[in-house]
């Protein structure tokens, strides 16, 4: 009995070990860093010293070929097709509300923005679809600041960008 037991928690310990190895090297892998970063430049407060108005390539800064936003309730085969090669943490949109970003560069993922403003702290408003470096690099945005209530009774607060060509 105590053999078994022995096995049992020698198998735990493995797997927990191997659970916490992937979780570090997807956490310190480049789609994540780069994600964590322009999801910080986004979500800075306006109060920051940053601008109200400026050029999106000032907050995009990474070097990317193309940008996907995906349409709401878009399936994860359709955003596939659409990029044109598997990416396996691709989210399908469940409302009208959530960020559905993918930046790539050289057919590969290199950011993922996905989720709701009151969550990440800002949202980008731009028509769904694929977009270049150079037509991203164009394009300028106002900040607006916005509230969204929540049912705790703590409204929250994130950046709103309002996107132009």
């Amino acid at each position: 009995m105590k053999k078994i037991a022995k096995w049992i928690g020698l198998t735990i310990a493995i797997i927990a070990v191997f659970v916490m190895a992937v979780r570090i090297s997807e956490y310190y892998s480049l789609i994540s860093k780069n994600t964590r970063n322009l999801e910080m430049i986004l979500s800075e407060n306006i109060t920051s010293g940053r601008s109200e108005n400026g050029n999106l390539k000032d907050l995009i800064t990474l070097n990317y070929d193309k940008m996907y936003v995906f349409e709401p309730y878009q399936s994860i085969d359709e955003m596939e097709k659409q990029i044109g090669f598997k990416y396996s943490k691709l989210k399908e949109g469940i409302s009208e509300g959530i960020i559905n970003i993918l930046l790539v560069k050289d057919n590969k993922a290199i950011a993922y923005l996905f989720g709701y403003p009151s969550n990440t702290g800002y949202y980008l408003e731009i028509p769904s679809g694929e977009y270049t470096k150079s037509q991203i690099d164009k394009m300028t945005y106002t900040i607006k600041e916005r509230h969204v209530g929540n049912s705790y009774g703590t409204p929250k607060t994130y950046i709103f960008y309002e996107l132009r060509d």
